[in-house]
């Protein structure tokens, strides 16, 4: 098989009806597709290699009314999960050259919180996105001018990121409008001299914490990634409602660090950003008006 078929074969594809749903998931779905007028818009994720030691496991993917139903295949089982998106407390969004993954975080219809990972070639990404819009706020009506010159606002992230600027950019749904960023570079730490070389560890990749009157918007490096002449490829999204976050804290630490953990309404979860103590009076801003707009 050449390389080009190989690649194919791990292209998500929409399910425009029922009958076209394979049938391993049928006994699974059919409760939710099988009579749904008109057909929900359904993506078959096939399984993808994550990494040279992992594949990912093929889904079948939806939303229907106000839920997000997922569909796992493994080997001859099909296990299901389904998240009201009004409980889903984040959504986590990576991309590095061709692979792509969607995270969601939060309580299940159950009420038991959980998380799933869905991985997907990155050229087929264009198929889950009416998904992930769902699961983020609506656009609202703007005209042009208004709209690009509230995108404007983020211009001057260019000059020290150009890369998290156009990231944060076209991360904004149309109608939200920017209360506060912080960018915050690379932060190395100095472990030894050696020959006159200075030898250091990297403490955290660089990040960019956003805040509009809708939600936060966390961007920043993938982790699991090489850099190449100092810069790393792709990147990794988190957004998080405002309706899921329950509070917020800042922490400093005795080497000088502060951290940003941000408390979410699902179980015990909280997502923290490290930042170097020259952000602190910005980071107090920025907890000052999350706090307002969280009441």
């Amino acid at each position: 098989m050449t390389g080009a078929k190989q690649t194919m074969l791990t292209w998500a594809r929409v399910i425009e009806s029922y009958a076209n749903v394979p049938d391993i998931y049928k006994s699974s779905c059919s409760a939710v597709l099988e009579n749904s007028q008109p057909f929900p818009y359904v993506v078959l994720v096939p399984s993808v290699r994550e990494d040279k030691r992992k594949r990912s496991s093929e889904n079948l993917v939806c939303e229907i009314n106000g839920s997000f139903y997922i569909w796992e295949r493994i080997g001859n089982q099909v296990f299901s999960k389904v998240y009201p998106l009004k409980t889903i407390s984040t959504l986590e969004v990576g991309s590095v050259l061709l692979s792509s993954w969607l995270t969601v975080t939060g309580l299940k219809g159950d009420g038991v919180a959980s998380s799933s990972t869905i991985a997907f070639n990155t050229s087929t990404g264009r198929f889950l996105t009416p998904i992930v819009n769902k699961m983020r706020p609506a656009p609202t009506d703007m005209d042009e001018a208004r709209w690009q010159a509230e995108r404007a606002t983020l211009d001057h992230l260019g000059s020290a990121n150009f890369k998290f600027m156009n990231y944060a950019r076209e991360s904004l749904v149309r109608g939200e409008k920017v209360i506060q960023s912080i960018l915050q570079p690379k932060i190395r730490k100095h472990i030894f001299t050696l020959f006159g070389q200075k030898f250091y560890r990297t403490v955290e990749l660089a990040h960019l914490a956003l805040l509009t009157d809708k939600e936060v918007i966390f961007l920043g490096d993938d982790k699991q990634t090489t850099e190449v002449k100092g810069e790393r490829y792709g990147g990794v999204w988190q957004y998080i409602s405002l309706r899921n976050i329950a509070g917020v804290l800042l922490t400093q630490s005795s080497d000088g660090l502060v951290t940003l953990s941000i408390k979410l309404t699902s179980g015990d979860l909280h997502l923290d950003r490290v930042f170097e103590a020259s952000r602190k009076t910005d980071l107090e801003d920025f907890k000052k008006e999350l706090e307002r707009l969280i009441g």
